[in-house]
């Protein structure tokens, strides 16, 4: 599993424009979303590599 960089994250939202406290708030909400959105790239990425 890929870890989840709480620093990464705001400096990304802040990046996108977002407030970073409103950044801070949200992060739990869709970490496990972000989580499995990067572990399926991931999946697919060894998957492109193995081909299998």
């Amino acid at each position: 599993m890929v870890g989840w960089d709480m620093t990464a994250a705001l400096a990304m939202a802040e990046a996108l424009g977002l407030n970073r406290l409103i950044a801070a708030e949200l992060l739990p909400l869709i970490e496990p979303y972000a989580v499995r959105g990067i572990n399926a790239q991931v999946r697919a990425q060894n998957h492109d590599e193995t081909g299998s």
